[in-house]
């Protein structure tokens, strides 16, 4: 049962209600975080929460059109899910590179193009 709690007590029975809810959102975490051999299919509201873009409805549905990645629908509902996995990989190959990656690349490209120069080779051939 309810213990009355005195205005003094107060500030120490939040503190334990804030604990017991940290651990319950921790068992939580871990239930949602165990392997079961099975991927999470997330629909378009779960997948624009998931992107770190958080992206609109209507641009998740305008990428699925235009088949950035894949996507299942479900025969009986005819709702749209998406595979987590196959968000993973999409937003990790979407990557752009920065511009020092980029100039570095270029840097690595140019110089492996070069051709050494030998003696003779700025000399007029008018001699």
């Amino acid at each position: 049962m309810l213990d009355t709690i005195t205005f003094d007590e107060l500030p120490q029975a939040v503190s334990n209600i804030l604990d017991g809810i940290a651990e319950i959102k921790s068992i939580c975490e871990d239930i949602r975080g165990k392997d079961t051999g099975q991927d999470t299919y997330m629909t378009i509201e779960e997948l624009c929460a998931y992107h770190p873009d958080h992206p609109s409805h209507q641009t998740v549905r305008r990428w699925k059109r235009f088949g950035y990645f894949p996507y299942y629908k479900d025969e009986k509902t005819r709702r749209i899910r998406f595979k987590k996995s196959e968000i993973d990989a999409w937003i990790a190959s979407s990557r752009h590179m920065s511009r020092q990656e980029r100039n570095a690349l270029l840097d690595a490209e140019i110089f492996s193009q070069r051709k050494p120069v030998e003696k003779g080779d700025f000399e007029d051939d008018d001699e």
